[in-house]
């Protein structure tokens, strides 16, 4: 039996309305609290994330990763070099390449933030099994895609 949402049946049955509804609130309460302790959103995180583990990298290339247009992610750059985060040079190979890594108060929030994103994780998958969230992942994988950018 599905569980009433908004009252509003073709809503409530509706998987795709569900699943970003679940998304726009895990995403609320994650900023919530990375505003909070960070001055920081969950974008500037992921893009910590990716060159915390490549390093040095070139600015399409965290689009890449992180499946984002690259408007967006100039701007997401552009915000996390504001705040300290990230630090761009120029390529010795391309010159037309924005180089990326992350600075050393990047690498500080970086490793800050995981333990409060962990809880938050916890948080909120607190009514869901193991098992559960590792038959949503596999579904989950199975729908992204790799030629679809977001913004």
């Amino acid at each position: 039996m599905n569980r009433t949402i908004t009252a509003i049946p073709e809503l409530d049955n509706s998987l795709t309305f569900i699943m970003s509804l679940a998304q726009k609130q895990y995403r609320a309460i994650c900023t919530q609290r990375l505003q909070q302790e960070f001055d920081i959103t969950l974008e500037m995180v992921g893009a910590m994330k990716v060159l915390n583990h490549l390093g040095c990298i070139p600015q399409q290339q965290l689009a890449d990763v992180l499946k984002r247009d690259r408007s967006v992610t100039k701007r997401l750059v552009d915000n996390c070099i504001k705040r300290g985060l990230i630090r761009a040079g120029k390529s010795d190979a391309n010159r037309k390449a924005r180089m990326l890594s992350l600075t050393d108060e990047g690498e500080r929030v970086n490793l800050a933030c995981t333990p409060l994103l962990k809880q938050v994780q916890a948080q909120f998958f607190e009514g869901v099994s193991e098992q559960e969230q590792r038959l949503l992942r596999g579904i989950l994988e199975k729908l992204v895609r790799e030629d679809v950018r977001t913004q």
